[in-house]
């Protein structure tokens, strides 16, 4: 979710409650004032209809709400009464509507001249203040949106104008790349935390190149170094091998030392690999052809398929181009043949499918599914084989990862490895 729409959110939520709270009370007061603008009126109706009975005793004879809307009642003698006023709100039918329409009504009670008591009743059409207070509320509905608008619009104005430093700080993290022979620059901002929070990624960037640059250095200088001794043993054992003297036990010992350390070369070789994947140090890229790849790989591996009796199928939908690190395309696919052919019983089979976006590669072998939350690790094996170095998927997986592709593995009686591209080739 994107700062300006978090925002936003608790701007409206907070509008919504305040409006609410304004709203309630606004509206409460409002009828309050109308309220006591009717009774002040039917108070004086009262003042005025008591006054004209005591000079008019005809008027005591009005039994029913007429066009002066009041009516008299007569009272028995022997009670005694409250002649305070009395306020109701209700509802009435009124025929020129021929519907039910609120009303305020008064109750009080008074003496004519000769003493005798009445119940007076006069009420006051609500209709033009339930339409009034109908209005406001529409009105204070209409308000709450004009403002949630004018609150969005100006939030986004002011906030674009505010951030605006802090998303360009972003644009140039986006595009910086560790060992690329370019420097982070903050961009000038004038809010004063945004300079700290430039300053520190600055400084942050730059420590993180010089640990970069060092590792890498590292790297190469410990691969080096090792491949030499490792080199130089390999050959004095090819001496001692040559020597036809040797029992052959000593013989067969020098054949295990050779394997080993033809195991640690390849070792040493797949982790400077894993390495200069991970710090994105195999920079030129092209459009490879993963068919024609392929197909060279299959003639390639053909002696080691012929030597195990494997058939190797591959059939192709589609082109398929991707722009990548051509060694890396061929570390890609090759691991993965090669892992199908190596792991495969003598006279299995390996087909191979490509469409558009995807390279496929099932093959026979063992009749149960690797361990899908494992295979991917560095150093696992599913196997005893001594000449594993436990890395080859491991390396795939980084590849993977770093040009943004994904890697399945599934098991239905073939295992097999689906690599899906992105659709964005041209």
């Amino acid at each position: 979710m994107k700062l300006q729409v978090y925002t936003l959110r608790y701007l409206v939520i907070a509008l919504l409650g305040v409006v609410a709270v304004w709203a309630g009370l606004f509206y409460a007061v409002i009828l309050e004032e109308v309220y006591d603008n009717i009774d002040d009126g039917l108070k004086n109706s009262k003042i005025l209809i008591i006054r004209e009975a005591e000079t008019n005793k005809k008027i005591l004879d009005t039994p029913e709400f007429g066009i002066n809307q009041f009516k008299i009642e007569p009272l028995s003698k022997e009670k005694e009464y409250d002649d305070s006023n009395k306020f109701i709100s209700t509802t009435e039918f009124m025929e020129y509507d021929d519907d039910d329409e609120p009303v305020r009504l008064l109750q009080t009670v008074f003496y004519d001249v000769d003493g005798n008591p009445h119940k007076l009743t006069i009420r006051a059409s609500m209709l033009e203040e339930d339409e009034l207070l109908e209005d406001l509320l529409t009105a204070l509905i209409a308000l709450y949106i004009m403002l949630v608008i004018s609150v969005a619009v100006i939030n986004h104005l002011i906030l674009r104008k505010v951030w605006k430093s802090f998303y360009q700080l972003l644009e140039r993290l986006k595009s910086f790349k560790l060992g690329a022979d370019t420097s982070f620059k903050s961009p000038h901002s004038p809010i004063e935390e945004f300079k700290i929070l430039g300053k520190e990624l600055e400084d942050m960037l730059k420590r993180n190149e010089a640990i970069y640059s060092s590792q890498k250095q590292f790297i190469e200088n410990a691969s080096h170094e090792l491949q030499t001794p490792l080199a130089i043993s390999l050959n004095k054992l090819e001496l001692f091998a040559d020597n036809n003297t040797l029992p052959d036990e000593q013989m067969m010992e020098l054949g295990k030392i050779s394997d080993t350390l033809n195991r640690l070369v390849r070792l040493n070789k797949s982790l400077l690999m894993l390495s200069k994947i991970e710090n994105r140090q195999y920079a030129e890229e092209e459009f490879v052809d993963f068919n024609e790849l392929l197909q060279q790989l299959v003639l390639d591996y053909e002696d080691l398929a012929e030597y195990k009796n494997i058939t190797i199928n591959i059939e192709s939908k589609s082109p398929l181009l991707f722009k990548m690190n051509k060694g890396l395309a061929l570390t890609l696919v090759s691991n993965l043949l090669k892992n199908a052919i190596l792991h495969n019983h003598k006279g299995g089979v390996v087909n191979i499918f490509t469409d558009d976006n995807t390279v496929t590669i099932n093959n026979t072998g063992i009749n149960k599914a690797l361990k899908t939350n494992s295979i991917f690790k560095r150093f696992y094996r599913d196997s005893n084989s001594e000449q594993s170095t436990g890395l080859g998927l491991s390396i795939v997986n980084s590849i993977i990862t770093n040009y943004h592709l994904t890697v399945t593995y599934s098991f239905n009686g073939m295992h097999s490895f689906k690599i899906v591209f992105p659709k964005k080739h041209p």
